[in-house]
C-alpha cells in the first residue's frame, strides 16, 4: 500500500478542498496540516476574504500540549497543533497573528501566524527599559501585559508599529520589525491599563486619563481626553465600534459572605452580559457585577454614557477588546458584552489563572 505526502498535493486540489470549508475552525486547521496547506489557505484567503468568526484561543492543559479554539457559532472547542508555540505564552491577536514571548532567556518576542507558520522576529524583552525579573518569582505572563500592532507585520513593512504594555510598571515601549531594542516613551505617568490602535494612533488609558503616543523624534505621551469619575472599578477597556471609540468600565465585588483571606478569586469563566439586564447571578468569589460603556464625542470633548450597542457585541479579554456586528457573525447576541473572567490577582491555583484566553480574529 502506498501512501501520498498531503504536502504534495496538487495546489490546485487543495485550493478546491479549502473553497468547501464555510466555518472558522476548519479554516484554521485546514492551515495547519502542513506549511504548504497553510501558504494555500493564507494565499485564497487574500485572493477570495472569507470573513473568520472571532474565536477563543484556549491554552494547553497539564496533560495535553493541544491548543483548542472555541467556536461561537458551533459551541464546540477544537484541537489544533500549533508546534510553534511550545514553551511560549501568547500575549495577543491581531488579524490572525499572535504575538508571542518565549518562557526562558533572552525571552524572544514573535509575531505568529499559526496558519502559514511565518514568524516575524521583534526585539527579546530583555531589551525592554525594565528587564523581567527572575522568573522564578514572577511568571513572563505578568512582564508583557499587552501588545497592539498597527498592521500586518513584516520585515518590509516600515509602516508596521508595535506597541506594547510591559514591566510592572505597566510602562509603554514600541518598536518595529527589524529593530533590536524595544523604545520607552516618556511619561510622567505610570500602570497603563489597555493600549488600542485607532485611526492612525495609539492610544492608552492611564490612571485619570487617555493618552495618545508620539513615536516621533522625541517618543512621548500626548495627553489626550480626562476619564469619566466613576468610583472603583476593576478593568478598564479602549475599544474601536463603528469607527467610534469605547471606553469600557468592569465593576467586580466581592461575592457576599466570603472571607477575602482565603479567596482564590476562581473567575475563570466565560460568561455573557447583557447591557438591558439588571440581574445579578452570583456564582464566583469574586463576581464582575456590572458594565458601563462610554463614547469619546469629539466634537465637544468629552465622554458620553452609552445605554445600548444595538446590533453589536463586545468582546472584552485582557489581550484583545473588540467589537462584532451581530448580523454578520452568527452565535452572538445584538447589545451583548462578552468576557473572560481573567482576573488575575489570586491566580496561582487555577486551571487558566497563569495563562490567557485570546480572541483569534
Amino acid at each position: 500500500m502506498s501512501y501520498t505526502d498531503w504536502s504534495k498535493l496538487p495546489k490546485e486540489l487543495i485550493e478546491l478542498i479549502f473553497d468547501e470549508l464555510q466555518h472558522a475552525g476548519d479554516i484554521i486547521r485546514f492551515g495547519t496540516v502542513c506549511r504548504f496547506w497553510g501558504l494555500v489557505a493564507l494565499e485564497a484567503r487574500q485572493q477570495v476574504f472569507k470573513p473568520l468568526s472571532p474565536m477563543l484561543l484556549l491554552p494547553p492543559n497539564k496533560d495535553d500540549e493541544a491548543h483548542k479554539l472555541y467556536d461561537f457559532f458551533k459551541k464546540k472547542a477544537y484541537k489544533i497543533q500549533i508546534p510553534a508555540m511550545r514553551d511560549k505564552w501568547c500575549c495577543n491577536s491581531w488579524n490572525g497573528w499572535l504575538i508571542t514571548i518565549n518562557h526562558t532567556f533572552p525571552y524572544e518576542i514573535c509575531c505568529l501566524n499559526p496558519i502559514s507558520g511565518v514568524q516575524i522576529d521583534l526585539p527579546p524583552a530583555i531589551t525592554f527599559e525594565d528587564s523581567p525579573p527572575d522568573l522564578d518569582e514572577t511568571p513572563i505572563e505578568f512582564f508583557l501585559n499587552k501588545v497592539v500592532l498597527s498592521s500586518t507585520p513584516s520585515p518590509s513593512n516600515a509602516n508596521c508599529v508595535i506597541m506594547a504594555i510591559h514591566s510592572n510598571y505597566n510602562k509603554l515601549a514600541f518598536c518595529k520589525p527589524g529593530d533590536k531594542r524595544w523604545i520607552t516613551l516618556k511619561s510622567e505617568d505610570i500602570q497603563y491599563k489597555d493600549l488600542l490602535y485607532y485611526k492612525d494612533n495609539f492610544y492608552a488609558i492611564g490612571r485619570s486619563k487617555v493618552v495618545q503616543c508620539d513615536i516621533g523624534d522625541d517618543p512621548r505621551v500626548i495627553p489626550f481626553a480626562l476619564l469619566p469619575k466613576m468610583g472603583y472599578f476593576q478593568y478598564r477597556y479602549l475599544v474601536e465600534s463603528s469607527g467610534c471609540l469605547l471606553y469600557v468600565l468592569r465593576y467586580m465585588d466581592l461575592k457576599d459572605n466570603e472571607d477575602p483571606l482565603k479567596l482564590r478569586y476562581e473567575t475563570t469563566g466565560f460568561k455573557v452580559f447583557d447591557l438591558d439586564s439588571d440581574k445579578r447571578k452570583f456564582s464566583y468569589r469574586y463576581e464582575t457585577t456590572t458594565f458601563k460603556v462610554y463614547n469619546f464625542d469629539f466634537d465637544q470633548k468629552k465622554w458620553k454614557l452609552v445605554k445600548n450597542i444595538k446590533e453589536k457585541a463586545l468582546l472584552l479579554g485582557h489581550n484583545q477588546a473588540i467589537s462584532i456586528s451581530t448580523k454578520k457573525f452568527d452565535g452572538f447576541k445584538s447589545n451583548h458584552i462578552y468576557f473572560l473572567d481573567d482576573y488575575k490577582e489570586g491566580y496561582f491555583e487555577n486551571t487558566y489563572g497563569c495563562h490567557d484566553m485570546e480572541f483569534l480574529t
